[in-house]
């Protein structure tokens, strides 16, 4: 950074509040210093004016919001595209503030609950689950701190928590159960309805990116990729019978139905991997919870195509 630069920052109080918090490979490539107090001007007052009865002074959160930028990222494009406001609730409850505690209860804990409820009402115990939910995100304990210390603010905060809603009811579960003779069966279809939900609600919030991504790389594959997933998965045969349509043996058709579904996933999450504003760890778990439900996608868009 420039003399010049760090004149400028020591003038303006917001920019060097958020300086101080910066990574110094992020620091190095700030490039629009003397923009730089208008831009965090403006986010502190879209932050204040969505959750107005929070109070975070900017000496605590243009650094907590600085930290959380990705060092690989232009910082001036990556910061007007942080969840400010998101970000700063989050930060507010890092800090134990009562009224911000209150607020993210109020505004996103009626999202969880539905992301718990299952068809029958009744997905594990939802009360214990949000309280245990509540101590995770905003208490920790003496190995882990707030959970919600780990939210970067690059992706919706809704979102977030409602996919950490669904994995810890998903832990308390086999918790609960460890102890008792449940056939894997009834296991595999009791977490399987949990990824479901997670699922569905992902796609909700990315539905037009997944579409896209999904079509893109269906279309992707080759004729016979499509074929014999098309017969495998809509028309119910197996490899011995795909293997007569094609005259080959059973072990080549399981080679081709295993490299086209590779080739959909990868190719999905290239262009999903362009198109989402959202952290690695909320990528990862969007793309975990495609690659477990791959097939009922596949079956979904091939049908479609078929209509």
């Amino acid at each position: 950074m420039s003399d010049e630069g760090a004149s400028m920052s020591g003038e303006r109080p917001l920019t060097q509040h958020f300086l101080g918090g910066l990574a110094d490979e992020l620091r190095s490539r700030m490039t629009h210093l003397s923009h730089l107090e208008a831009v965090l001007h403006d986010i502190l007052e879209a932050a204040q004016a969505a959750w107005p009865q929070v109070s975070v002074p900017p000496e605590i959160f243009l650094p907590y919001l600085a930290r959380r930028l990705p060092e690989e990222a232009e910082a001036e494009r990556a910061l007007v595209e942080m969840k400010a406001a998101d970000l700063y609730l989050a930060c507010a409850c890092s800090r134990g503030e009562r009224a911000a505690l209150e607020a993210f209860e109020r505004s996103y804990f009626p999202d969880v609950k539905a992301a718990l409820m299952r068809r029958d009402s009744s997905f594990g115990q939802v009360e214990d689950i949000q309280q245990i939910l509540f101590q995770k995100l905003f208490l920790g304990d003496e190995e882990h701190p707030p959970k919600i210390a780990s939210y970067a603010g690059r992706g919706d905060l809704r979102g977030w928590l409602c996919v950490t809603a669904v994995r810890e009811a998903i832990d308390l579960f086999r918790k609960v159960h460890k102890e008792e003779p449940v056939d894997d069966g009834e296991l595999m279809d009791l977490t399987a309805t949990a990824g479901d939900q997670e699922l569905a609600y992902l796609k909700r919030i990315y539905r037009a990116e997944f579409k896209t991504a999904f079509q893109k790389a269906l279309a992707s594959l080759s004729t016979r990729e499509r074929n014999v997933l098309r017969h495998h998965l809509l028309d119910g045969l197996n490899i011995d019978q795909i293997g007569a349509i094609y005259n080959v043996h059973r072990a080549t058709v399981a080679r081709w139905i295993a490299k086209a579904r590779e080739s959909l996933l990868s190719l999905t999450r290239d262009v999903l991997m362009e198109r989402l504003r959202v952290d690695q760890t909320e990528f990862e778990s969007i793309m975990r919870l495609i690659q477990s439900r791959l097939d009922v996608s596949i079956h979904h868009f091939l049908k479609k195509g078929d209509e």
